[in-house]
């Protein structure tokens, strides 16, 4: 997870992290796995995040022959998932999440 606080939302600017959307990341020797999820399905910007959430694992564990990221939609996000961190990010703007994707 402190490898993915670096990949950033493109509209918002805050982690995927704080932004409660990385649902599971799990570490083998042989394997990355990463559950993400979005605030919205009709984000045009999902896959160019899973991009950058594979690139930043690819090139943080670069002797990890597998990483697998998958856009999953259950449970749904809700601004629940925001950490304190990305609330004080965000300046408290939850009408911009609600209107923006992720």
């Amino acid at each position: 997870m402190e490898c993915l606080l670096a990949v950033l939302d493109p509209e918002i600017g805050v982690s995927v992290v704080h932004l409660g959307l990385v649902y599971r990341a799990t570490r083998t020797p042989e394997r990355i796995d990463v559950d993400l999820t979005l605030t919205t399905r009709a984000c045009p910007l999902g896959e160019a995040l899973v991009d950058d959430v594979q690139t930043n694992l690819r090139r943080r564990f670069n002797d990890c022959p597998t990483v697998l990221v998958r856009l999953v939609w259950t449970p749904l996000w809700t601004p629940e998932r925001i950490t304190k961190i990305g609330w004080t990010q965000l300046g408290g703007r939850t009408v911009e999440i609600g209107r923006r994707c992720s």
